[in-house]
């Protein structure tokens, strides 16, 4: 009988870490089979899990292939690509040195998630990265503090921004740094009526230096993707827009599936991602486990007035035992969170070691280049001053010499004058 509670109690507590492990990547179902078609599910670190999209040349990057429409949620952005209705909606994009461009799932549905940079003459937008969490009554706020490089941005002129074919008039890569440099920062969320606003730049600032008189578009959700509206060109009626609501995403984790495990690591920090999606994940696990464990009392309760004494001594000895290995359990927990919170310790000041490290050596060589430029001006200045005189003494000798050539054969000249009237006065007599 021992032996059979054993078993018991391993296949129960077996079935509750194997729904834990496939859980614990953090991916909708609606995501997991959406996405699947047109890229591969990577799991860069343990429980993070992100998506790559399949066809990607040099030039491609987010939010490029689409348009900018104004809505009653703000600017929406309208893609063109086949997997743009959750991509640019939900989740973040981060660029990665080694796999590319990499899209990091998120539960929050919004118009688009872009942050903006402007100027007189352009306008510009860019991916937002992992880092931007958004909370109600804050909006936008960053866990780390990172900048998006400016050739992830996409700047165009004001007359061109509101154009379907927007990616034709994008600037070219080397004029993107000059605006980008010159131009303000900007990113305007807020929560109204249940729904993520993305404001943007001013609409208004839009309409007078483009000339267009740019109109209010209503969006339609809808959670069938055949429903979608395909023809992006016109500039009337209503915008279907795909949407899920957090609960729904959550409920329908993505189990039993395939994710790629990669032995090369990104360089997202996942240390400063926000992991409320997981959280959520390990809160409906625990109340389907305290549902579970309701149903057992119940079904005791229904069936111990009938059990013997036996039964009952029994039933002392295996509450004992599982109390005893609980207490185990949680014990052993305890000394694994503990050894994690060390581990996670440690990370963090080699992490910070490393930032300040390389500050340091950020500033020693600024310093070391200083130094050699002002060496070489130093050099060059010295050189420039020796050329110079040496150029004067020449043009000083020259000078000389011509001035003693001339002063030589006029005194010649006039010895020989001399000499000549000497002779022919000498004749005369």
């Amino acid at each position: 009988m021992k032996k059979l509670i054993i078993v018991i109690s391993l296949v129960f507590w077996g079935i509750i870490g194997a729904s834990e492990t496939s859980a614990r990547h953090g991916v909708s179902g609606y995501f997991y089979n959406g996405l699947s078609p047109y890229g591969s599910w990577i799991e860069i670190d343990y429980g993070v899990v992100v998506w790559r999209p399949t066809v990607m040349n040099v030039e491609w990057s987010p939010y490029r292939d689409g348009r900018w429409i104004w809505t009653t949620d703000g600017w929406y952005w309208h893609s063109y690509e086949s997997f743009g209705y959750i991509t640019y909606h939900y989740g973040r994009w981060y660029f990665d040195d080694y796999y590319g461009w990499l899209w990091y799932p998120d539960y929050d549905w919004a118009p688009a998630w872009v942050e903006w940079r402007y100027d007189d003459d352009y306008i510009g937008w860019a991916p937002l990265h992992p880092y931007a969490l958004f909370t109600i009554g804050v909006g936008i706020h960053f866990s780390t503090t990172y900048y998006t490089p400016y050739y992830h941005w996409h700047f165009v002129n004001y007359n061109y921004f509101y154009d379907p074919y927007v990616y034709n008039h994008c600037v070219g890569p080397k004029y993107k740094y000059r605006i980008y440099s010159n131009t303000r920062y900007r990113t305007d969320y807020d929560y109204r009526d249940g729904r993520i606003r993305n404001s943007g730049v001013d609409i208004d600032v839009i309409r007078k230096r483009s000339g267009h008189n740019i109109r209010v578009r209503d969006l339609e959700r809808d959670a069938n993707v055949l429903k979608l509206d395909d023809n992006p060109i016109r500039d009337e009626g209503k915008i279907k827009t795909y949407y899920r609501s957090r609960d729904e995403l959550v409920k329908n984790d993505a189990r039993d599936v395939k994710f790629e495990r990669s032995d090369r690591k990104s360089t997202l920090d996942v240390t400063r991602l926000d992991r409320r999606e997981l959280k959520d994940r390990k809160t409906v696990n625990n109340t389907e486990r305290v549902d579970r464990n309701t149903r057992e009392n119940r079904n005791e309760t229904i069936t111990r007035d009938k059990r013997t004494n036996t039964d009952k001594k029994r039933e002392v000895k295996t509450f004992e035992t599982r109390k005893n290995t609980s207490t185990d359990r949680k014990r052993n927990d305890g000394n694994i969170d503990r050894r994690i919170e060390k581990k996670d310790v440690r990370k963090n000041t080699t992490l910070d070691n490393n930032r300040v490290n390389r500050n340091n050596n950020q500033k020693k060589e600024v310093k070391i280049d200083r130094n050699n430029k002002q060496k070489q001006e130093v050099k060059t200045f010295r050189n420039d001053k020796k050329k110079k005189e040496i150029k004067v003494n020449r043009n000083t000798q020259n000078k000389n010499t011509v001035k003693t050539n001339r002063n030589n054969t006029n005194k010649n000249q006039t010895k020989v004058n001399r000499n000549t009237d000497r002779n022919n006065t000498k004749r005369k007599r």
